[in-house]
């Protein structure tokens, strides 16, 4: 038998905006077997490359590390971090008919080459006329170049769960990518899809770390899984990940390479493990209202939104930019790649975007989030350490500068 009989559990208060409605939901239950079919039969279709469980209420390896990364005020004045952390941690909190996370992952990019001359990467720029060579899209992070991964990625995840409550009748699921009160790489890494690495990304052994991460919570509850550690592999897979031993280390599989650490122009991964996002270049650019503290402006060099530094360096990233060239895994989803209403621009285009034409241009793309003002900075930034005749200088004593 695959069903087996639901438990019943009273929902959280009526002002929980996470529960519709006060009821009571019954747990559904289904074997590992079962879910695991139902996995390999929905995500090729809605384009999800992995997939994976976490049964609640578990107890998180790291969870200290990150009340301790919240102490330290690691987290770079962004706030809504900071709103209840142990619920962030045990969602069964607010959630109490909760029994398990289901997590997912979809590429967004096929690993970096070592090769890979994007400004954003950390490639060198052009001698001869920077601004007009090279594309203004290099200078944005790969996650950002496309459609808004938001309502790609969500409309995937809400793909899959349809069709596991056609076969899992009951099922309650609430979905959501980076929008919820959730640890999603943390328990992705829980859930067998990767390890984290120095550069505090998910990493897949083969899929790289080009990966957009959704969450749904649920009340399924499947026999076979418990909280009785960290996964080795996940529930589906595009690729198989290499086997290994159950890590209860963050990272393990990075072993003695530090190329992240040593290549970051800011300093922002710490050598304990983690990131400073007060000194991270896609904070600067993107969550900040304020300029790039004037003393840094240099170490932006060409980059104009976010940074894929830590990730073109790493060893992982090459290695899967060479085996998905070679291999028949389907591409990332095609609205990741850069639009084609974004090839008519050039850096010089954005210093003097209007308000309206940011809103035509970026509504429902990850740029909308550094809002109009915030790109004009950034390509002003840009421009004028491109102006420099060294990449590495530029005017300290500009009166602009400031706190975020």
């Amino acid at each position: 038998m695959e069903t087996l009989a639901p438990r019943r559990w009273l929902t959280a208060r009526r002002e929980d905006p996470l529960v519709p409605r006060p009821r009571d939901i019954d747990t559904v239950c289904c074997s590992h077997d079962r879910l695991v079919r139902l996995l390999e039969e929905s995500c090729p279709e809605r384009r999800i490359d992995l997939a994976g469980l976490v049964a609640l209420p578990r107890a998180l390896p790291h969870a200290q590390r990150w009340h301790d990364w919240l102490a330290a005020g690691h987290h770079g004045g962004l706030e809504y971090l900071t709103r209840n952390p142990a619920e962030r941690i045990d969602p069964t909190l607010r959630n109490p008919w909760a029994r398990s996370v289901l997590v997912f992952a979809q590429r967004y990019t096929d690993g970096w080459p070592r090769d890979c001359r994007e400004p954003v990467a950390g490639g060198a720029e052009p001698r001869d006329d920077p601004a007009g060579t090279v594309p203004w899209t290099d200078r944005v992070s790969r996650y950002a170049r496309g459609q808004d991964y938001h309502d790609v990625l969500l409309a995937g995840v809400k793909g899959v769960v349809d069709h596991l409550r056609s076969g899992l009748p009951g099922l309650v699921a609430h979905a959501s990518t980076d929008t919820g009160p959730y640890l999603e790489r943390e328990t992705a890494w829980y859930a067998g899809l990767g390890f984290l690495g120095k550069n505090t990304c998910l990493i897949h052994e083969k899929l790289g770390s080009g990966l957009f991460l959704g969450v749904a919570l649920t009340n399924l509850e499947v026999e076979g899984i418990a909280d009785v550690g960290p996964a080795v592999t996940p529930l589906y897979g595009t690729v198989d990940r290499r086997l290994h031993p159950p890590l209860l280390a963050p990272t393990s599989l990075c072993g003695s390479c530090t190329r992240c650490l040593d290549a970051c122009p800011t300093g922002a991964l710490l050598e304990e493990g983690g990131l400073d996002a007060n000194r991270c270049i896609s904070t600067w650019s993107i969550e900040w209202r304020g300029r790039t503290p004037v003393a840094d402006r240099s170490a932006r060099a060409g980059l104009l939104f976010g940074c894929d530094i830590c990730q073109a360096v790493c060893p992982w990233n090459q290695r899967a930019a060479r085996h998905l060239a070679g291999s028949d895994v389907e591409s990332p989803p095609e609205e990741y790649s850069v639009l084609d209403e974004h090839e008519d621009l050039r850096l010089s285009n954005l210093l003097d975007l209007s308000d309206d034409e940011f809103r035509i241009r970026f509504r429902r793309t990850p740029l909308w989030r550094c809002h109009p003002e915030g790109l004009r900075r950034n390509a002003g930034t840009v421009a004028e350490n491109l102006a420099c005749s060294d990449l590495g200088r530029v005017d300290v004593d500009s009166p602009d500068g400031g706190d975020p």
